[in-house]
């Protein structure tokens, strides 16, 4: 071994070593230089090539040095001396991954390659070696070139592994099959993973789900154990197997009065009626058609707004709860209203003051055993407790705390909650439900306001529960009960409606999140007073 002290500014730089692993701060090493001298040599060619050493030679360079310490070898310089060189160098993940694509360019596939001993070399075997025998097999190996010559910009698929012990199977999985059909479909899970929100194998398995719930069904849509959609006349849910007494909530906004046509099918429709007694009539026999399917505890919440010809108000909540009050066998119990914090006007030419709120009509099948939970909304200076998750820990051993942080729809759900005053007013701003129209451009001519549904659902339902919307229309109810851990059954008449209404159900199952919903949980539900939300007859 040759060392020699030779001058800075005779080194040669190859551009190809230098740039080889990443840029890295050079400080203690000018410190050092200052106080101490070259400690370690660099290594050089006989022709004064840096092979290794580039941050050294800048260090001493910087500190004022003019000359460095170097070994001199004696062979033809390459990528793996300075990988051998740097065996014990703290490198980044890129730094990582570029060492494993190199000893794939090392020992190149070459059929019938042999040693000097005449004996057949093992490809895999040498690079599985090189890379300190972590990935081993020929299946394995040949996968991991695959996803490291194939990998997604920003190398995703790569860094994964590395960083966070992604399996080499699911990701070959995903660009080999799931990430052609996710690009096929539109589905936006590839860009779920490159942002980081899912693991790959989070995302193969969602694909898949998604692949199998995107067969569209001409009647039924399922996500099993959790909902069931029905394109149908919602008074055929009485015949559907296994219904009957299941249903722990129905939550609805049926068709208002002489307002909107919907494109159901039907020359004429509920809310296109002569006289609202009529209407009224339609309505109440509808739900005496539902009565079946609802458990003893069940709960009815008809959503309704109010009807004005020349200006007057009909009485439309008002009639339909007499008559839904008369003719079947379901309990007035009260009304609830809710309150539009941004309200719009119907099309008309006569002046009177805006409406801000709409009816949520309240009934039971039993007054004594219907289900209640009492909601606590939080108050000015309370605040949720958040537990830490798992904590970081730097290279110092120093742990840093990691808070656990809410998920974006339940934010939106916190929001909401933060709006309530009154236990029995139901504020929530209107608008256009931007979940509907990234399914359709035409969207829904009365989607549900996205937060209506949340304080219904957490007061008159427990986790797990069914919750029915027979006019499910886009579904806004079916995806809030599944955030919320409930499950759904909804029915459609619209075609149209039902499909976008499909694509929210598989929105809700894919937003679930645990930890969120805990979230949500501790602000509304007092624990003193109720243990597991635990059910309280009112």
């Amino acid at each position: 071994m040759k060392i020699e002290t030779v001058k800075i500014e005779d080194l040669i730089e190859i551009p190809e070593f230098r740039d080889f692993y990443s840029l890295q701060p050079i400080e203690e090493l000018i410190q050092s230089y200052k106080l101490h001298g070259q400690t370690t040599p660099i290594h050089i060619t006989e022709k004064y090539e840096i092979v290794d050493g580039y941050r050294r030679v800048t260090a001493i360079k910087m500190a004022g040095g003019k000359t460095v310490i170097a070994i001199i070898i004696d062979s033809e310089p390459d990528i793996q001396k300075r990988m051998v060189f740097n065996q014990y160098r703290q490198k980044t993940t890129q730094d990582q991954i570029r060492e494993i694509r190199e000893v794939f360019t090392i020992y190149p596939k070459r059929q019938g390659q042999k040693n000097p001993d005449g004996e057949r070399l093992d490809r895999d075997q040498l690079i599985s070696n090189s890379l300190g025998n972590k990935w081993k097999g020929d299946v394995i190996i040949n996968k991991l070139e695959y996803i490291l010559n194939n990998d997604l910009e920003g190398d995703v698929l790569s860094k994964g592994i590395i960083e966070k012990g992604w399996k080499v199977d699911p990701s070959y999985e995903f660009l080999k099959d799931k990430m052609i059909i996710d690009q096929e479909k539109g589905y936006g899970f590839t860009q779920q993973l490159v942002d980081g929100t899912f693991t790959v194998a989070d995302v193969n398995k969602l694909i898949s789900q998604r692949q199998q719930l995107d067969i569209k069904h001409d009647y039924t849509f399922v996500i099993p154990e959790k909902a069931n959609s029905y394109h149908m006349d919602c008074i055929d849910l009485a015949n559907i197997d296994n219904l009957d007494k299941t249903v722990d909530l129905i939550i609805t906004s049926i068709p208002y009065w002489d307002l909107r046509t919907y494109k159901t099918g039907q020359i004429r429709q509920l809310g296109q009626e002569e006289t609202k007694e009529e209407y009224a009539m339609n309505v109440a026999k509808i739900f005496i058609q539902l009565i079946p399917i609802l458990k003893e505890s069940a709960n009815v919440i008809i959503n309704v707004g109010e009807t004005y010809r020349n200006g007057v108000a009909q009485g439309i909540p008002f009639l339909l709860k007499e008559y839904i009050d008369k003719y079947v066998t379901l309990f007035y119990k009260d009304n609830m209203i809710w309150s539009k914090i941004n309200p719009r006007p119907q099309s008309e030419d006569v002046k009177r003051p805006v409406n801000s709120i709409e009816y949520l009509l309240w009934f039971v099948v039993d007054p004594k055993k219907s289900k209640y939970n009492l909601l606590t909304f939080p108050v000015e200076g309370k605040q949720p407790k958040v537990t830490n998750g798992a904590k970081d820990v730097a290279s110092n051993g120093k742990q840093s705390k990691k808070s656990k942080s809410i998920s974006k729809p339940y934010g939106k759900i916190t929001s909401h909650i933060y709006e309530q005053d009154i236990w029995n007013i139901i504020k929530t701003s209107i608008g256009k439900n931007h979940d509907i129209f990234k399914i359709s451009e035409t969207g829904h001519p009365a989607a549900m306001s996205p937060m209506l549904p949340v304080t219904l659902i957490l007061m008159l339902s427990d986790e797990t529960d069914l919750v029915c919307d027979p006019f499910a229309g886009s579904n806004v109810v079916g995806k809030i009960s599944l955030e919320l851990n409930r499950r759904s059954v909804s029915a459609e008449l619209s075609k149209e409606y039902y499909d976008i209404g499909c694509e929210m159900l598989i929105k809700g199952n894919e937003n679930f999140d645990r930890e969120s919903l805990d979230i949500i949980n501790e602000m509304v539900y007092d624990n003193s007073l109720l243990s597991n939300n635990s059910r309280i007859a009112a």
